[in-house]
């Protein structure tokens, strides 16, 4: 049902790789070039990430049932963009305390993915119909 989602969650997670091999080989001798290139990748998350959760706003539409487990979610998109935000702006005075932040938002992002496969599918299925879920898939198709 929510096969558009857990697709682009592929993307995500490229990017995340970048950034992660960024971290794993910081050279201070070298810092600007992986600060700037940081700066860059954490941009691109965050452009991703409010695709991707945009994808489940819109996909659930008026659904008052779905969109309670829509706004749960949100707390959690808050909460990297947060994180991102801090990246960014470090990332851009060329501080590596960019990457201060980077544990927690590889944690959250990682089991918030996680639980979107499971939970929030489960989520979803328990409290719509079978044409509601249909309305959804549609919406998805018509998003992407």
């Amino acid at each position: 049902m929510l096969e558009p989602i857990i697709e682009h969650q592929k993307e995500i997670k490229e990017i995340f790789k970048k950034m992660q091999f960024l971290r794993d080989n910081f050279d201070f001798n070298n810092s600007d070039a992986f600060l700037e290139e940081l700066f860059d990748l954490s941009n691109k998350m965050k452009e991703e990430l409010e695709y991707h959760f945009n994808l489940q706003i819109y996909s659930v539409g008026e659904n008052e049932n779905a969109k309670k487990f829509v706004k749960e979610n949100l707390l959690v998109r808050d909460m990297l963009f947060r994180m991102l935000e801090y990246i960014i702006v470090n990332a851009k005075n060329k501080n590596p305390d960019a990457f201060l932040k980077f544990d927690d938002f590889e944690e959250i992002l990682k089991a918030y993915l996680k639980k979107e496969k499971g939970l929030f599918l489960q989520q979803i299925q328990s409290v719509c119909n079978d044409d509601e879920i249909k309305e959804i898939e549609n919406k998805l198709k018509t998003l992407i």
